[in-house]
């Protein structure tokens, strides 16, 4: 073996096992998260807490008071526009949501052929937020852990909730009240103060707006500012055991409208008892 072709072998034998140990850790990171999600409490039954608007729409969504489901998982065929005015990006997202206590887990891929080129997972789970961004799915480009960020993925959650009825029945920390005819609002506490968000229901009592104001974010110059958050739900229909919405679209408010930077469409949808 020439000494050219050795240097050749040690070089693809090191790049093989720096993949391996990086695979590792993104997925030693995804399962921590699952894990806690795991282990949350089982919901219980509160919705006769609720406005009467909020627990109607929970119950049409097929969800039960004495049967709640402890967790979600779905799929979403999605794309996302980080920049203005550039190109949307296609991604494969699978998430999962827990019901007794505030946390999901939220894991994309955007692919060139058979190739991870970007993956990002996005969680929340006992109180902390965390964002973790990968190129190929295993070079570290972003990793985000901070009280914003606890806040921004407690909105998040909280905006969810359409794809989550039985955490609306069965999440003890979360407090509704009517702030409108057809306006409601959700919050929970966090170490540093509560966050919220409303919801808007159309005439039907379908949940078809979520508004947020000051959720945490990053200008163009990386520094932090609160802009107010919107999204859209639409095309309610049965996806296995729920009534959800299939299609969402979010964005934050700017002068001119909201800007959105998610499009997603549910594809499978599932239910852990």
């Amino acid at each position: 073996m020439t000494m050219g072709l050795s240097v050749l072998l040690l070089l693809v034998l090191a790049v093989a096992v720096a993949a391996v140990l990086a695979h590792t850790r993104v997925s030693g990171f995804e399962h921590g998260i699952e894990a806690r999600l795991n282990r949350a409490p089982d919901p219980r039954d509160v919705s006769g807490n609720l406005p009467e608007k909020v627990r109607e729409f929970a119950l049409r969504a097929d969800a039960t008071p004495n049967d709640l489901a402890v967790g979600f998982t779905f799929t979403q065929a999605a794309e996302m526009q980080l920049t203005p005015g550039q190109p949307w990006q296609s991604l494969r997202a699978r998430q999962m949501i827990a019901t007794g206590a505030a946390g999901f887990l939220w894991q994309a891929s955007q692919f060139v052929g058979p190739v991870p080129k970007l993956h990002v997972v996005d969680g929340f789970a006992d109180g902390a937020g965390a964002l973790r961004v990968w190129l190929l799915g295993l070079i570290p480009v972003l990793r985000a852990e901070s009280a914003d960020i606890d806040r921004g993925e407690a909105m998040r959650y909280l905006a969810e909730l359409p794809w989550a009825p039985d955490a609306i029945l069965g999440n003890p920390d979360l407090s509704w009240q009517m702030v409108g005819e057809d306006w409601a609002e959700v919050s929970m506490d966090l170490a540093d103060g509560p966050v919220a968000v409303r919801f808007r229901f159309d005439g039907s009592g379908d949940i078809v707006e979520v508004f947020a104001a000051g959720r945490p974010t990053s200008d163009a110059a990386g520094k932090r500012v609160l802009r107010d958050w919107q999204g859209y739900f639409r095309d309610y229909r049965m996806i296995g055991p729920r009534r959800i919405p299939a299609e969402a679209e979010i964005g934050y408010v700017e002068p001119g409208g909201m800007r959105p930077y998610f499009q997603g469409r549910i594809v499978d949808y599932s239910v852990t008892h």
